[in-house]
C-alpha cells in the first residue's frame, strides 16, 4: 500500500517556507476560520455539524484562492484571476493580508475523496480535530484514507518508533497489505485543525501522522503553522487597462476565470 517514504521532517519544511508555501497555508486557515466565526454562529441557526461542514468548505475555498488552483486556476498567460473573483466575499483584513505567490507553486490534488493539495513532492490533506488534543488523535478510529495516510512509513534517515525498530519495512508493508486500506500513490502529510467557537482560539499545524495502534502518539513528527508573523498587506494590483477616453464612458475590467474564456470560446 506504500509507494515512497513520507518526506523527511526538515525537507517538508524546507518546501513549506519556500514561496511562503506555509504562510499562505494560515492565511487560508484565519481567513476560513474569521468567516465561520462570523457566519456560522449558533445565533444564526448553526450547529456543531454544520459549522464543521462550513469550516472544511471555507478552508479549501481559501486554499484554493491564495494558490490559484480550482475556482481560481489562472488562465494561460495571465498572471492571477481578476482581483474581483479573488477578493470575492473576502473580508477588508482578509483581502489586505492575502500572501501573494507565483501560480503553480501548488496544485490541487485530492485523494479518495479528501481535499488535497501538491508542493515540492508531497501532498497534504485535511483533518479537523478538537483543540487541544492534537497528541490525542486516534487514527485506528479515522477513516480508511486516513488509516492509510498515518501507515506510510518514514523516511529512514527519520528517527524510528521502538514498534518500527522491531519490524523491519518488509514485515511492515505486510503487515499493512493485510488490511483492505486503499494505496498512498505519493507522499501525503496532513494538515490538522480545529476551532473553538466558544472562544475563538484555533491550532493549525501539518506533520506525518502516525498509525498509533500500539497506543504510542500519533506523529512521527508535526509541526506548528500559526507562530509566524502575518503577512504584509498584499500588494497586488490590477493589470494595466487603456486608459478611457472622454468619447468612450468608462467600463468595469473584469478578468475572467479560465472556465469563463474557455466557454466563450
Amino acid at each position: 500500500m506504500y509507494s515512497d517514504p513520507v518526506i523527511t521532517r526538515q525537507r517538508a519544511l524546507d518546501v513549506l517556507q519556500a514561496n511562503d508555501v506555509a504562510r499562505g497555508i494560515a492565511w487560508a486557515f484565519n481567513s476560513a476560520c474569521e468567516q465561520a466565526l462570523d457566519d456560522l454562529t449558533r445565533g444564526n441557526g448553526y450547529g456543531a455539524l454544520t459549522a464543521g461542514v462550513g469550516r472544511y468548505e471555507l478552508i479549501a475555498d481559501r486554499l484554493d484562492r491564495v494558490f490559484s488552483c480550482g475556482e481560481y486556476e489562472v488562465a494561460e498567460g495571465m498572471e492571477s484571476v481578476g482581483l474581483d473573483v479573488l477578493y470575492e466575499g473576502l473580508s477588508e483584513r482578509a483581502r489586505l493580508t492575502m500572501p501573494v505567490m507565483p501560480a503553480g507553486t501548488v496544485t490541487r490534488s485530492n485523494f479518495r475523496g479528501s481535499n488535497g493539495w501538491t508542493v515540492g513532492g508531497f501532498r497534504f490533506i485535511t483533518h479537523s480535530f478538537s483543540r487541544g488534543q492534537i497528541a490525542g488523535i486516534d487514527w485506528t478510529k479515522a477513516s480508511p484514507t486516513l488509516q492509510a495516510v498515518a501507515r506510510q512509513r518514514p523516511d529512514e534517515t527519520e528517527l524510528l518508533t521502538l514498534l518500527d525498530v522491531m519490524l523491519d519495512i518488509e514485515q511492515r508493508n505486510d503487515l499493512a497489505s493485510q488490511d483492505d486500506l486503499p494505496t498512498v500513490p505519493m507522499p501525503t502529510l496532513v494538515l490538522v485543525h480545529a476551532l473553538d467557537r466558544e472562544t475563538a482560539e484555533r491550532e493549525l499545524a501539518i506533520g506525518h501522522a502516525r498509525y498509533n495502534d500500539d497506543l504510542g502518539g500519533p506523529w512521527h513528527w508535526h509541526e506548528h503553522l500559526l507562530s509566524g508573523p502575518e503577512p504584509d498587506q498584499a500588494g497586488r494590483v490590477v493589470p494595466d487597462a487603456p486608459a478611457p477616453t472622454q468619447q468612450e464612458p468608462d467600463v468595469t475590467v473584469r478578468l475572467r476565470k479560465k472556465d469563463e474564456a474557455e466557454d466563450a470560446g
